[in-house]
């Protein structure tokens, strides 16, 4: 693709954004239909509240850009979620009727008869916001609350486990003769242990244990003797219970609106939000998108999953370029080849070298060789590997090592082109659709998420030794650099108020690190940073990591607080001094902070909670 392609390519962006505004507002007024028109005075006043909400949330130099026609589209589709998501009596009867199939088609998103799936239950105002945005079809068509509906229903997983109830019965007579008899009782229970929501997954540890053994005695008549029989019971059961994490994750949300027949822009997904979040609803897209990427970490990061070493620092230099995360390289270099280990690394349709480009789409598709589809499977080398041939032809090879050739079958080229063409394809704003556009397979884009987690979470993340505490071997180290701002214990003298933990201040996204080797059993994300006194997301900690240390034999639990973002995923083994996440300000806080709480053994409420400050130098 020629260098100036993306400016040409803003200025037709521009062009059409204002056709697109002026046909939205028509499209949206038809969408509103009859039933809308008898109430949109209301709806539209009841807007103009939410519109000053948007109007600082936007920014207003934005909006001067955009002009006063956006701003009457988002009354529009502000007015219309409000209509259709408000008091049923304001409606008239074709109203209701819209708004009772917009309520059913929420209901089919989970099975309305199981309670634990109904939480997980697609809001319908969230799909009439999403609507909003649908060319597809109208609400009054119902093609849209249909379509997305379906789309964002949740996944549901479950396990099943076989318990058995063990009843022994006594039976003795007065003489002291019994009998005793063993019954056991077998059966299976249907448990939840993972759900992929549009706003969050949640999985789900199943623990079982034997309840106490019940004894209940009674009478069992009497013997022909006369004697008294008695009979006593005794019975157990496999008891079983779960605990839950939850993630704060929009991976649904994103991959299926970025899909057919949705393909909605980075701008639309965040529309939706905006309207959702002004029609009161809760939503932290944005939060996740600007907490999901560790591009741009400065210090050291420790491949596993067995991602050769000697591919990192081509990966990361990609990443720096281009924006494209380091671990999506990796995974399609591993799909692709194995990591270079295939035997000829060429395929049967003609693709090529490491990261298995078609040469054409190296060379650029202009190229005579390759218009009309014809492959460009004979094209010379000399031409295919220059960069002013690739510059002309709209190719995406790059020349990363300098010497003149740009090459797929050179390694460092190889993996800078990818980027080079994930970058060049959107990856920024729409990331499904960049790697769709690598293989044209929703399998394929399905695949390199999930790799590309696996990667992400099972690296290591130490910072630069300047910007983190020194590591102190066989002890707890300080988790953050910065000023000791609170100590454990009463809030002040008298005060009922009490401090579990300490506090480090510092400046926002200062690297909190493990203060001593573990086990991370708890990750919770999904609060915003505009943290308050009042706020109870994560239970006050805000976003937060838990993370069971052994020091020396001994088990402690850590509680890390208030973080940007988690660099760590639940059940991942950390290293003192490995990176855990950014210090912020989500949950309740006044200030950008780390708020650390330790405990002898696992935690259980804050009746074995000990002073951090007699373990970590302060």
């Amino acid at each position: 693709m020629p260098n100036n392609q993306d400016e040409q390519q803003e200025n037709i962006v521009e062009k059409q954004g204002k056709k697109l505004i002026r046909d939205k507002a028509v499209k949206v007024g038809k969408k509103i239909g009859k039933a809308a028109v008898k109430v949109a005075a209301k709806a539209i006043l009841a807007a103009g509240k939410a519109l000053i909400s948007l109007l600082v949330w936007i920014g207003i130099p934005y909006l001067l850009l955009l002009g006063g026609i956006m701003v009457a589209v988002f009354m529009i589709y502000i007015a219309t979620a409000m209509f259709f998501g408000g008091d049923p009596e304001n409606l008239d009867e074709e109203g209701r009727g819209i708004q009772r199939y917009i309520i059913e088609a929420a209901d089919k998103t989970v099975d309305m008869t199981r309670p634990e799936q109904i939480p997980y239950r697609v809001p319908p105002e969230l799909l009439i916001a999403a609507a909003q945005i649908y060319d597809s079809g109208a609400i009054k068509t119902y093609n849209a609350i249909t379509d997305l509906a379906e789309a964002l229903r949740p996944i549901f997983e479950y396990e099943t486990h076989k318990g058995e109830t063990e009843t022994i019965t006594r039976t003795c007579t007065i003489d002291g003769g019994c009998t005793e008899s063993t019954e056991i009782t077998k059966y299976e229970v249907e448990l939840l242990v993972r759900v992929d929501a549009w706003d969050r997954i949640v999985t789900t540890k199943v623990l079982s244990e034997k309840t106490p053994w019940e004894t209940a005695s009674r009478s069992g008549g009497t013997t022909e003797d006369g004697e008294t029989i008695t009979i006593d019971v005794r019975s157990q059961s496999d008891f079983f219970w779960t605990e839950d994490t939850i993630l704060m994750d929009y991976t649904l949300y994103d991959r299926e609106l970025s899909s057919k027949p949705f393909e909605y822009e980075l701008e639309s997904k965040l529309s939706v939000e905006a309207i959702y979040e002004i029609t009161g609803g809760e939503i932290y897209y944005t939060e996740w998108l600007n907490g999901n990427s560790l591009a741009g970490f400065d210090g050291t990061i420790i491949p596993g999953s067995g991602i050769p070493l000697e591919y990192m620092q081509y990966y990361l230099e990609a990443e720096k370029k281009y924006g494209v995360d380091w671990y999506y390289l990796a995974a399609i270099h591993f799909t692709e080849t194995g990591f270079s280990t295939h035997p000829t690394m060429l395929s049967s349709v003609g693709a090529e070298g490491h990261m298995q480009f078609m040469p054409c789409t190296w060379l650029g598709w202009n190229y005579p060789g390759c218009k009309g589809g014809l492959g460009g499977t004979s094209i010379p080398d000399s031409v295919k590997h220059d960069p002013a041939a690739i510059k002309k032809y709209g190719g995406y090879g790059v020349d990363a090592d300098g010497d003149g050739k740009a090459d797929p079958w050179n390694v460092k080229d190889a993996i800078f082109s990818t980027a080079n063409y994930l970058s060049k394809s959107g990856f920024s704003s729409n990331i499904d659709k960049a790697i769709r556009n690598y293989n044209h397979s929703d399998v394929y884009v399905s695949n390199i998420k999930k790799k590309a987690d696996e990667y992400k979470n099972t690296a290591q993340y130490v910072p630069d030794g300047g910007s983190v505490p020194n590591l102190a071997p066989g002890s707890f180290m300080r988790p953050a650099n910065g000023r000791f701002s609170s100590p454990y214990g009463p809030r002040s003298l008298g005060s009922k108020s009490y401090h579990y933990g300490v506090d480090i201040a510092n400046s926002a996204n200062t690297p909190i690190v493990a203060a001593a080797d573990g086990v991370v059993v708890k990750v919770h994300t999904g609060c915003p940073q505009q943290g308050h006194i009042e706020s109870k997301c994560g239970g006050g900690w805000g976003n937060h990591v838990r993370i069971q240390h052994n020091v020396q034999g001994k088990i402690y639990e850590a509680v890390y607080a208030h973080f940007t973002k988690t660099a760590v995923s639940n059940g991942q083994p950390v290293q003192q001094g490995q990176l855990i996440g950014n210090m912020g300000m989500s949950g309740r806080v006044t200030g950008v902070h780390l708020h650390f709480e330790l405990y002898n053994g696992m935690r259980n409420g804050y009746t074995n909670v000990l002073n951090p400050a007699q373990y970590i130098p302060l």
